[in-house]
């Protein structure tokens, strides 16, 4: 039996983490989440904001967080779980 060999392309990976196919949909995927705790977030404020940039983990990729902005949104995330509730 004919053995296959697959050699991993480590270059080829940076390009597909680092498109802009990759960054749209961790953008969409990111403010998805931010609008959901935004909902969840009964307590005013200016809510949460989504940002999206490049890590440098594994020589780079997109990657997207959700934060809170104010103390009103800080505290719907820590007594409500307003953004855990988002995932």
């Amino acid at each position: 039996m004919k053995q296959t060999r697959i050699v991993f392309n480590s270059e080829g990976f940076r390009q597909i983490l680092l498109s802009d196919g990759c960054k749209s949909l961790v953008e969409q995927t990111t403010q998805g989440i931010c609008e959901k705790a935004n909902a969840n977030n009964s307590r005013g404020g200016d809510g949460f904001r989504a940002t999206t940039q490049v890590g440098g983990y594994g020589g780079g990729r997109w990657i997207g967080f959700v934060s809170s902005t104010d103390k009103q949104s800080s505290a719907a995330q820590s007594e409500d779980q307003a953004l855990t509730r988002a995932l």
